[in-house]
């Protein structure tokens, strides 16, 4: 099947996928991603007297369950961005609390991050005179979630995640020659940055940068960034020849995980590297690069695509040799060239994207929504380890269990009019 002209298209992730065992969240309803925070941030609603009852229409952007200070009730604090631009935190009975939830029945809708919701509520204080605005009825007049789909599953039917609370990645030291100086590191730094800020109000999962390092694609224990400007080819070792990777991609994500159906820890990604191709691209950022080919990658936008799939996430679409998928709704994933949904076709996560394009910079609903599926706040594990951290760390393990992983590929972005830019010029070597 053709490619749609002009278009890169991002590769799948070959490997095998598991959720925790704590988490399990390949089973658990994803909640809804949070609302892009506005150029300015909204203004507070004033504070209403105490009683005063109050119909709130809006968007819930944040929700935080939490138990009350006697440990025998679960409360949800939720920040609601009004049609009036101001936010509000209402405080609801019930939600999700250190693995446990806790539901009234009969009772209102729960609060979810995404949702548009009529909030019925009233001002109240605590027996020690604090404020809060306390949620009586919810009614959601949208769900906020949107499909996403997830890498996997495992032969033993698991999904991929990440054990720890944070991953660290490793920016290789030489960088890129498409980008003067060392440029490249402030826009990495602001990818991390911008996934994070998506993320925080409703997972609790951290992509922290190391130290830049010199280092290679491999099971090494270290998340390795690397730009690969002379040839898109891993190069040759003692025992094995030049490994070249598929030409139309722009970036390519490579996992290893624990693929073992008797472990735990079935799923487990142990390790993961990105390689963007500064062979047959020019890396750019603001439509500026050093680079020869006509076709301009914009950095921020390859990487926060590929991230994605660091974190477990997979393509919106089917490209023409993929495998079946299913959401997480359990609905087919649809052919890429048969589908128009903008849901699919926007995300962070679709398979491709044109030259000089820049709107994958910053993470979808549908991207959101998944990464909070898989890590949700409720399900902290209160670990930030980078990996071999811990006495219980994939680094620990024997020469046995290191044997029990898996790898897997995952092509990035790839562009569909990259035939017709190699008739322009020159294969490089």
């Amino acid at each position: 099947m053709r490619i749609p002209p002009r278009l890169l298209a991002f590769g799948v992730v070959a490997s095998t996928w598991a959720t925790p065992a704590v988490t399990r969240a390949d089973a658990a309803p994803a909640p809804a991603a949070p609302v892009p925070a506005a150029a300015s941030p909204p203004a507070a609603a004033p504070a209403p007297a105490p009683g005063v009852p109050m119909s709130i229409t809006g968007q819930v952007v944040e929700a935080r369950g939490r138990w009350t200070a006697d440990r025998r009730t679960i409360v949800t604090d939720a920040v609601i961005v009004g049609d009036d631009g101001a936010r509000t935190t209402v405080t609801q009975l019930g939600g999700r609390a250190d693995g446990f939830g806790m539901q009234l029945i009969p009772g209102p809708a729960r609060l979810e991050v995404g949702d548009r919701v009529l909030v019925r509520a009233r001002a109240a204080t605590t027996r020690r005179g604090r404020p809060r605005i306390v949620a009586d009825d919810v009614t959601v007049l949208a769900g906020g979630a949107t499909p996403f789909v997830r890498t996997g599953p495992t032969p033993a039917g698991h999904y991929l995640y990440w054990r720890s609370g944070c991953v660290f990645l490793t920016y290789d030291v030489d960088g890129t020659v498409d980008l003067a100086g060392d440029s490249e590191r402030a826009v990495m730094d602001q990818v991390l940055a911008t996934w994070n800020a998506a993320i925080e109000g409703c997972s609790y999962l951290q992509l922290l940068a190391t130290a830049p390092a010199q280092g290679e694609v491999g099971h090494d224990d270290v998340n390795l960034i690397t730009f690969r400007d002379d040839t898109w080819c891993r190069p040759a070792t003692d025992g094995e020849p030049p490994f070249c990777l598929p030409v139309r991609a722009a970036a390519l994500t490579t996992v290893v995980f624990v693929d073992d159906a008797s472990s735990p820890r079935d799923g487990e990604i142990v390790d993961a590297d990105v390689e963007i191709n500064g062979a047959d691209f020019s890396i750019s950022t603001a439509g500026s690069s050093q680079g020869t080919p006509p076709c301009l990658s914009d950095l921020a936008n390859t990487l926060t695509h590929e991230l994605g799939h660091v974190m477990g996430l997979e393509h919106t679409c089917l490209a023409p040799d993929d495998p079946p998928r299913v959401d997480d709704r359990g609905d087919a994933v649809p052919a890429c060239i048969a589908t128009s949904d903008p849901t699919i076709l926007d995300a962070t996560m679709y398979n491709y994207q044109e030259c000089g394009e820049t709107k994958k910079a910053s993470p979808e609903a549908d991207d959101v929504a998944a990464v909070c599926a898989i890590y949700r706040l409720a399900d902290d594990p209160g670990t930030c380890e980078p990996i071999g951290g811990g006495t219980s760390g994939c680094c620990d393990a024997g020469a046995g269990d290191r044997g029990a992983t898996g790898a897997a590929a995952l092509a990035a972005l790839t562009l569909a009019g990259l035939a017709r830019r190699r008739r322009l010029t020159s294969p490089r070597a």
